[in-house]
C-alpha cells in the first residue's frame, strides 16, 4: 500500500559496484522516509518542522533514523541508528503485508551496510531470520510486487547472503 516505485532513486545493478547506477533493479522507496536519499516525502528531503508525519509506524521509523543522517556526519551515529533502525523494525507487528515486505527487505540492506562497515550484532541470527519471515509473507501476500522482486532474491542472496553470517 505504501511501496511507491516510481520515485525510485536508485537502481541496484548486481554487475556493477556503483551505488548511483542507472540501470538495474529499481529500488522503491517507502511512504515519506523509507529508501535511500528519500525523506520528508521527496528525493533529497530535508525533515522540518512542517514535515509529514510517516505513513505508519515502519515509516516513522524510518524517519528516527532519517534525523539522525541528517544532523550529524559521525559514523559511529549513523552506525548506531542503523541498529536502533533494525531494532525497531524487528519489534514491529506488521499488519500490512506491504509493510512487512519493505521491512523485511530494509532489515537485510542495513545489516550488510553495517557488515560491510565490521558491525555485527549479537543476535543477528534472529533479526535475519525475522526479516527473512517478513518478505515471505509479503511476497505471499502481494503477487503482484513479488513477480516483480522474485528475481532480485536469487541476485541478493547469491551475492551477499555470506556478509550476513548466517
Amino acid at each position: 500500500m505504501f511501496i511507491n516505485w516510481e520515485d525510485s532513486t536508485l537502481r541496484f545493478d548486481p554487475v556493477s559496484p556503483d551505488p548511483f547506477a542507472t540501470h538495474g533493479i529499481p529500488l522503491p522507496v517507502y511512504g515519506n522516509y523509507g529508501g535511500p536519499n528519500w525523506s520528508a516525502g521527496q528525493v533529497g528531503g530535508i525533515i522540518t518542522s512542517s514535515s509529514p508525519n510517516g505513513v505508519d509506524p515502519l515509516d516513522e521509523a524510518f524517519k528516527q533514523h532519517d534525523l539522525v543522517y541528517q544532523n550529524t556526519q559521525d559514523p559511529l551515529l549513523r552506525a548506531g541508528a542503523d541498529v536502533q533502525l533494525v531494532e525497531g523494525i524487528r519489534a514491529l507487528t506488521f499488519t500490512d503485508p506491504e509493510a512487512a515486505l519493505y521491512g523485511g527487505f530494509a532489515t537485510l540492506g542495513i545489516l550488510l551496510q553495517l557488515a560491510a562497515g565490521g558491525v555485527v550484532l549479537q543476535d543477528e541470527n534472529a533479526i535475519v531470520e525475522k526479516a527473512v519471515g517478513n518478505v515471505e509473507t509479503g511476497l505471499a501476500a502481494v503477487p503482484g510486487e513479488a513477480k516483480s522482486l522474485h528475481g532480485a532474491l536469487h541476485v541478493f542472496e547469491h551475492q551477499f547472503l555470506d556478509l550476513l553470517h548466517v
